[in-house]
Order: structure tokens, then C-alpha cells, then sequence
């Protein structure tokens, strides 16, 4: 199994050149980092899961499919990996979004315990470049959250909705399912749009909501979806 040398750093404020080595070429990216202290420490790596949390720390908001990708692109050469993934980015202009308003139906009602519901959002591409298909939002938070905190058929933990290609300083609204926990009591998630390579961009939208047994959004929403439904049929 292929090893990887892995070069773990804590800065004070000031700018880092970097030299990444890979079998084709020599990439070199200068960063501005900020921590408090200076320590370098050399380890050897075999487990992949543990390889992909070491490019994710290397790749601002690098999301774990995308790791992956790298990875397996460089026979799990950690160093050749984020060699490739900093070369790929600095290719790419990166886009920009603005939240605009919550459309969400039932938007201030309270939600039932272990309810599958929507949430929808307005949002806008206020930058200079089209979004790419396969541009897609997900919840933020870490995917031990994700796990814990709600099960319904068909969920998935990472789930991704998607976004059509938007022109620069175009609007769409995007709608995403997810399930209320057990627990009764405030809730609330943090959602981000990223690339189809997996980068966030743009801005955070955090919602909370708050779960009740005698919550009616799920009914807001259901029979909203019936009068959806008459309407197209008239």
C-alpha cells in the first residue's frame, strides 16, 4: 500500500511558500496563513480515510468526495495529491452567491420530531462567472451532525441538491429536504453552495427552526404541495 509522508504546520501570521513535488511537475503556491505557533512534525500515513482528512486540512473547505478524486488520481501520494488539487485550482475562477430571502413554505411554524421537510431559499449568482452544472448546496456542518441527528427513508447524510447553470447576476431558488431530530427544542443548520469539484463559494445560510410535537410545518407544506398539484391539473 502506497505510504505518504505527511508535514502537519501551525503558523504565526505570515507568508508560507510552498514547494509540492509531484512525478510531472514542480507546483509552487505562496499562502498567507494565520495561527499562533510554528511546529513541524513528519508522520507516515497508510489509511486512506485518515490520508483524505489530511488533504482536507490542506484544501480550504475541500470536501471529502473531492479528496477522493485526488487521491486516487496520485496512488494516494498525499504530497502529489495537493500538488494536483492546487494546480487544478488556481485554473479556475472561483464564483460567487449572495442569499437573498427564505421562501420557505410554513417559513416561523414549528416542525414535528423526526419529520422529513423543506426548506427553500432565494439565491443569487452575483458574480462574474456562470455556475457550472453540477453546482450543488449541502448542509455544512460535519457529517458526524449529519448522522446523529435525524433518519427517514431515503435521507442521506451528504445529500446534494443541485443548481441548474446560472448566468452571472441571475436568481433561482433552490429547495432542500432534510429531517428534524428526535429532541424537542431549537434547530439549527448551516447550508453552503459548492462547485461540482467541491469547493464552497458564496455565502452560508443558517436556519432555525424549532421542533415540536405540535409543530404544523410538515402540514403547511403537504397541503401546499396538494393546492401544487390542483393548480396544474386546472
Amino acid at each position: 500500500m502506497p505510504m505518504s509522508v505527511i508535514f502537519c504546520f501551525a503558523f504565526t501570521r505570515f507568508t508560507v511558500v510552498v514547494k509540492v513535488v509531484s512525478v510531472h511537475n514542480i507546483i509552487e503556491q505562496t499562502y498567507n496563513i494565520e495561527q499562533n505557533f510554528l511546529t513541524l512534525s513528519s508522520l507516515i500515513i497508510t489509511d486512506k480515510e485518515e490520508l483524505i482528512k489530511q488533504l482536507q486540512s490542506i484544501g480550504e473547505n475541500l470536501n471529502h468526495s473531492t479528496a477522493t478524486f485526488f487521491l486516487d488520481m496520485a496512488n494516494r501520494n498525499l504530497q502529489e495529491a495537493a500538488g494536483r488539487y492546487f494546480n487544478f485550482m488556481a485554473q479556475l475562477p472561483l464564483p460567487s452567491m449572495m442569499f437573498l430571502s427564505d421562501i420557505t413554505v410554513g417559513k416561523g411554524e414549528k416542525i414535528t420530531p423526526t419529520t422529513t421537510f423543506q426548506l427553500s431559499f432565494m439565491i443569487q449568482n452575483n458574480g462574474e462567472t456562470t455556475w457550472l452544472s453540477g453546482t450543488y448546496m449541502t448542509l455544512k456542518q460535519d457529517l458526524h451532525f449529519l448522522q446523529s441527528y435525524g433518519t427517514a427513508p431515503g435521507w442521506e447524510a451528504n445529500q446534494k441538491f443541485y443548481v441548474h447553470t446560472l448566468p452571472p447576476m441571475d436568481t433561482v431558488s433552490v429547495t432542500v429536504q432534510l429531517v428534524s431530530p428526535a429532541e424537542e427544542g431549537p434547530f439549527q443548520t448551516t447550508w453552503a453552495i459548492y462547485t461540482p469539484f467541491g469547493v464552497e463559494f458564496g455565502e452560508t445560510i443558517t436556519v432555525t427552526i424549532e421542533v415540536c410535537k405540535n409543530g404544523t410545518m410538515a402540514i403547511t407544506q403537504a397541503n401546499g404541495t396538494v393546492m401544487d398539484d390542483l393548480e396544474r391539473w386546472d
